[in-house]
């Protein structure tokens, strides 16, 4: 399967757990995000329901808790 590169922005304690989970299974972020998300793909009920929004990384929390997140 081709691979598309795509840059989140990520609160530094999330993007901390990433890391440390990634070497704890001596794998990459990549890989690691990837599986997670074919584990639970019907758990992302707000992709393509939320428009694109300037602040919305900074927003993601609030606008996923409408989603019951």
């Amino acid at each position: 399967m081709p691979s598309v590169r795509k840059t989140v922005s990520l609160p530094s304690a999330i993007a901390e757990r990433l890391d440390n989970e990634a070497k704890r299974r001596r794998t990459s972020v990549s890989a690691l995000v990837t599986e997670l998300v074919q584990q639970q793909p019907e758990r992302l009920p707000y992709a393509g329901l939320i428009e694109d929004d300037e602040d919305l990384s900074q927003r993601v929390e609030e606008i996923l808790a409408r989603f019951g997140r």
